[in-house]
């Protein structure tokens, strides 16, 4: 039994002819004459009355009808709708976005995505980015955002679409503020407030200190830049902060001024695995963004 099978029982039995029924299929009439008949052998009864040219529904074929053609009906609707743009961006798509990139840089992208894609519902985990990487590994998510470097053993892509330095903020009247530019050398005894340890520049700018033998005074953490920006102003120690961050601090609040040696850089990148399952509303996401970054940065 196969579809084509039901919709020239269908046709037969509206037609109440197999030679209608040929010229409105265009198939040959020994054709639809063989898929009835293997019908009925499939199902073991008779569903068509032979008189003359013409042929009547027996009582099962009267009862099988209503069925079968609910039953094509509910397939044509299903291909139609596996075939349809709408129908493959639609669902739930999990992305995990660490606090500090959602605010600065994927706002603007995730109401320009709503607007494109409204059949797809997205699900926003705020999480470092080690943890974002945790996330992908498990399953949880299927893209996200981190900040470059990362450490993982599995395959990943990356679309990295920002890259700007860190500079020092102190508060104004620090015995440094006066300075056009500084190094990590100069702040090395400097109480820091810092970044919790799912986020990637914790362990960076550790790496940085290592290198001039020094360990950061760290002597609060947070998730915040607003935040970590008024524990500057409450003089509890400076912080390392991206220049877009640094432009946003309100006059007065605090100084930002350059770090030049070493020159240490926040990079951002879009994150999926490069192999296995990646479902379709993810692989919009992907392009999207790339298309989105592309055209919003030239």
């Amino acid at each position: 039994m196969d579809l084509f099978q039901l919709t020239y029982f269908i046709e037969v039995a509206h037609k109440k002819s197999f030679t209608k029924a040929s010229k409105a299929l265009h198939i040959s009439q020994p054709s639809i004459s063989k898929g009835i008949k293997a019908l009925e052998e499939h199902w073991n009864v008779r569903l068509f009355d032979r008189k003359g040219k013409n042929v009547e529904l027996t009582e099962r074929g009267s009862y099988l009808l209503p069925r079968i053609e609910e039953l094509i009906k509910n397939f044509t609707r299903l291909n139609e709708e596996m075939e349809s743009p709408h129908f493959l961006n639609a669902g739930k798509l999990a992305i995990g976005i660490p606090p500090m990139i959602a605010s600065s840089f994927i706002s603007p992208f995730i109401s320009h995505f709503i607007t494109s894609y409204p059949n797809i519902e997205l699900e926003l985990t705020e999480v470092g980015s080690q943890d974002v990487i945790s996330a992908i590994d498990e399953g949880l998510i299927q893209t996200g955002f981190v900040a470059l470097p990362i450490a993982t053993e599995m395959p990943y892509d990356f679309f990295i679409f920002t890259k700007e330095s860190l500079e020092v903020v102190l508060w104004p009247n620090h015995p440094l503020a006066g300075k056009t530019s500084l190094t990590l050398e100069d702040i090395k005894e400097e109480p820091l407030v810092y970044y919790p340890k799912s986020f990637s520049l914790n362990s960076y700018i550790r790496s940085f200190y290592q290198q001039i033998m020094a360990h950061p005074k760290i002597v609060c953490q947070s998730s915040n830049w607003d935040l970590l920006v008024e524990m500057v102003g409450s003089h509890l120690g400076i912080a390392l902060l991206p220049q877009s961050i640094c432009k946003r601090i309100p006059d007065g609040k605090a100084v930002h001024i350059p770090l030049t040696d070493p020159e240490i850089y926040w990079t951002l990148a879009m994150i999926w695995k490069s192999k296995g399952f990646l479902s379709h509303p993810a692989r919009t996401w992907v392009q999207s963004f790339k298309d989105y970054f592309k055209d919003t940065h030239l």
